[in-house]
């Protein structure tokens, strides 16, 4: 070890204390105290040293921050840019001034070419006042804001997606999320032109469990026996039937569902009002998402 080292980690150690000691007077609020004036040239080019040692590490702070501030700024970005969500970040006005690789997929076109456009240009026409009136809701309540939309590509392909807003820190842009939910709203129409077939269908239909409890009519079974909606879900099949002359029907029909996973065959119907007539009825089941069994009833009168 030269004999300067020592000397060097002196200078260092009152360098260090000589930091704390400025970081305690900022805590305090006290402020960084003038350097002492000294007479001694000795003592002044101690003191001119320790100084310059300061700065170094100080320096040396200034850097390590420097770096550590990078290296997030590096993570974040490639976070942000390669997250397998859309995000994109929007002015009050709908212009979109970042958004991620993901989002540029989703609204078609290449990065470059998004930016300062509208989040409206990539929205069908019919949606795009209700991307207006997410917007409006979030800056007016500083409340999370979401809407349904359809984002139409450079392409012509048409995607659903649920928009999702959340009001920046600065409170003059806000950041969004596009969650793709294409399938789920082809499910939802799917589901919804099922249920209109079954409400609208001719024939007298209704839905019931394992058990033979009715959870649905349509408007021809309505129709045909007079019971309505209300009257009838919760309660058994039985209550559209005429028992006295069905002995071990309710058997027969289990027995064939069992093994079969239909039935048909004639059943005696009661009106509301009290008259019997004969139906010819055709029953099948379905699992339901659950695996349980639910049953579909049809039928017609039968003279």
């Amino acid at each position: 070890m030269s004999r300067e080292q020592p000397f060097q980690n002196e200078l260092r150690e009152d360098a260090e204390l000589r930091m704390r000691e400025r970081e305690r007077q900022n805590e305090q609020g006290r402020g960084p105290q003038p350097m002492q004036h000294v007479d001694n040239p000795q003592r002044l080019l101690h003191e001119l040293q320790v100084y310059q040692v300061e700065l170094e590490l100080q320096n040396e702070q200034l850097e390590a921050a420097r770096a550590w501030i990078e290296a997030a700024l590096a993570s974040y970005t490639e976070l942000y840019d390669f997250a397998p969500v859309p995000y994109l970040t929007l002015k009050r006005t709908g212009t979109i001034t970042e958004i991620n690789l993901a989002g540029a997929r989703l609204l078609g076109s290449e990065r470059a070419r998004v930016i300062d456009k509208r989040i409206g240009t990539f929205v069908a026409e019919s949606d795009r006042s209700r991307v207006a009136a997410c917007l409006k809701s979030l800056y007016a309540t500083q409340c999370d804001a979401q809407c349904e939309v359809t984002l139409v590509a450079r392409d012509g392909t048409r995607r659903t997606v649920e928009m999702r807003t959340t009001l920046a820190n600065d409170g003059e842009s806000c950041r969004a999320v596009l969650v793709d939910v294409s399938e789920r709203s082809a499910r939802e129409r799917q589901t919804q032109r099922l249920a209109d077939a079954f409400a609208l269908a001719p024939e007298a239909m209704f839905i019931s469990d394992h058990n033979g409890v009715i959870a649905d009519i349509n408007h021809a079974l309505t129709a045909l026996t007079g019971f309505a909606l209300d009257q009838v879900v919760g309660q058994h099949q039985r209550t559209l039937r005429c028992e006295s002359r069905a002995p071990g029907l309710d058997e027969d029909i289990s027995h064939s569902l069992a093994i079969h996973g239909s039935w048909s065959g004639e059943i005696w119907h009661r009106h509301r009002d009290g008259n019997v007539y004969r139906t010819m009825a055709h029953i099948s089941t379905l699992p339901d998402s659950s695996g349980a069994q639910t049953c579909v009833t049809r039928f017609a009168r039968h003279d």
